[in-house]
């Protein structure tokens, strides 16, 4: 289950702004890592998947090709909910070849063996950087260590389907293993009373299916 925090960001000033900050409602962030992000989403050429209320995107970042299948998604304020199922590939391969995984068996299940096909693309620019939850020295003595609590991502966004274009910011904080929805909604309050941000209820996806009337 993927559980993250996502915010309209209003403009490019304040998207560096979160680039360089130290502390998000008490959490120290960590130093950033920029990525280029190409995503393109993907379907049946009967949009199969989309019927089925599945989201296929192809992620390619840092020479790897990411496979994603995303369902079931809740939002409530900034907070969205949805199953995620991943697997990563050294180049593109019909899916019946893809490793032994959930995301392979669910695809099988739902389309079989067809081969996808591109829907829309997108591109990123992301600053990637870690909130956690820092101990004092007298617990860090004691052999405690700081606790990760989410991915922070500072997203520049760019779209051209169809002729049309668009362009938005937004920043996303997605809970890791050892983070709780309590450190969530304290980084969604900081947000938005603090920084004025607003919550951003459609994903990515939902954006780049508005812009290409799909």
């Amino acid at each position: 289950m993927e559980i993250e925090a996502k915010f309209a960001v209003p403009d490019e000033a304040t998207w560096l702004r979160l680039q360089s900050i130290e502390q998000v409602a008490g959490y120290a962030l960590s130093v950033g890592k920029l990525k280029q992000v190409h995503d393109t989403f993907m379907d049946t050429p009967t949009r199969d998947i989309l019927l089925s209320r599945h989201v296929c995107r192809k992620r390619e970042v840092d020479g790897q090709i990411v496979m994603t299948v995303k369902s079931n998604q809740q939002v409530v304020g900034a907070v969205h909910r949805r199953e995620e199922l991943e697997v990563t590939l050294p180049y593109e391969m019909p899916i019946g070849q893809w490793p032994p995984s959930e995301i392979r068996d669910r695809l099988l299940s739902l389309i079989g063996d067809v081969p996808l096909t591109p829907l829309f693309d997108q591109h990123q620019v992301r600053f990637v950087r870690w909130a956690s939850h820092t101990v004092s020295a007298e617990r860090r003595r004691a052999g405690q260590g700081d606790r990760v609590v989410a991915e922070m991502s500072v997203d520049k966004v760019e779209l051209s389907i169809k002729g049309r274009t668009q362009s938005y910011f937004e920043v996303e904080f997605e809970l890791k293993d050892a983070g709780t929805e309590d450190d969530l909604a304290k980084i969604e309050a900081c947000l938005i009373e603090e920084w004025g941000l607003t919550p951003e209820p459609r994903s990515k996806f939902a954006r780049a299916r508005d812009l290409a009337g799909v």
